[in-house]
């Protein structure tokens, strides 16, 4: 039976990756204030309906700084006026429990979701276990909780993971390439038999990556979005990353902006 489809069109702004705190690698975390600055700018220019933060908000460092830079954060995203949704990265839990994190950024529980405009967003939690402060798993009773969220669902879906639940080359990634156990959630094709079953989903968001990719598996749409600070891609400058999201009747439209800017169409499926 042909899914309901949303009432007009739902505007989503994303960012990912924003590793507020020192600079470690090539996550540039002292370039946060700034790159925030600017997709706030950008997001009241956009007008989205909702803003959806991918995770890893922070550079871990202890607890007390982590939850400093957790509330920081989430306050900074606020300021462009709309709701905004938080998921869960693996850099975020490394200091902080979860029920902390929970409450700090007003979140149902560490997977949840929402109806919007006729479109249930769909948060899952991929640490679910966290594995080598880095792996990340989408868990068994967390998969049977988005069976049912897809399956109750009036209308079509988004999914926003932090980990990629898709199959992407990593061998010429500067860092996952020689760990490629860590790049992609665990359990993801048991994701993905749920998604593919309720055909409702309309694309598939994640983080984790630093670079922007796309994918297509059974039908629907995965995209990668790079990081908002990182510079590995971008000859030492933080990449600005950020998507604008359209999720009209006829198709999904996902703009990246940046250093690096990409553009993904999708047709209703």
């Amino acid at each position: 039976m042909p899914a309901a489809k949303p009432r007009g069109h739902v505007r989503i702004g994303v960012v990912t990756d924003i590793h507020c705190g020192p600079d470690m690698d090539t996550r540039l975390g002292t370039q946060a204030s700034v790159q925030l600055d600017l997709f706030c700018e950008a997001m009241r220019v956009f007008r989205p309906d909702i803003i959806v933060d991918l995770g890893d908000r922070i550079n871990d460092t202890d607890p007390g700084r982590d939850r400093e830079r957790t509330v920081w954060t989430r306050s900074m995203l606020r300021r462009v006026g709309v709701p905004v949704l938080h998921l869960l990265g693996n850099h975020d839990v490394v200091n902080l429990p979860k029920a902390e994190l929970v409450a700090l950024l007003d979140k149902r529980g560490p997977s949840e979701y929402l109806d919007w405009g006729g479109l249930r967003l769909i948060l899952l939690d991929s640490q679910d276990p966290m594995f080598d402060g880095v792996g990340g798993t989408v868990g068994m009773e967390q998969i049977a909780w988005l069976r049912r969220a897809v399956t109750d669902s009036p209308g079509p879906c988004m999914v926003f993971c932090h980990h990629p639940l898709d199959e992407q080359e990593v061998a010429s990634h500067w860092f996952f390439g020689a760990r490629p156990h860590l790049a992609h959630a665990v359990n993801r094709a048991g994701v993905r038999s749920v998604l593919e079953e309720c055909g409702r989903v309309r694309a598939v968001l994640n983080g984790h990556m630093h670079w922007t990719r796309r994918t297509t598996i059974s039908g629907i749409p995965y995209v990668t979005l790079g990081s908002l600070v990182d510079c590995a891609l971008t000859d030492g400058r933080p990449a600005g990353t950020h998507a604008e999201v359209v999720v009209a009747d006829t198709a999904v439209s996902v703009r990246v902006h940046g250093a690096r800017p990409a553009a993904f169409d999708f047709p209703a499926r």
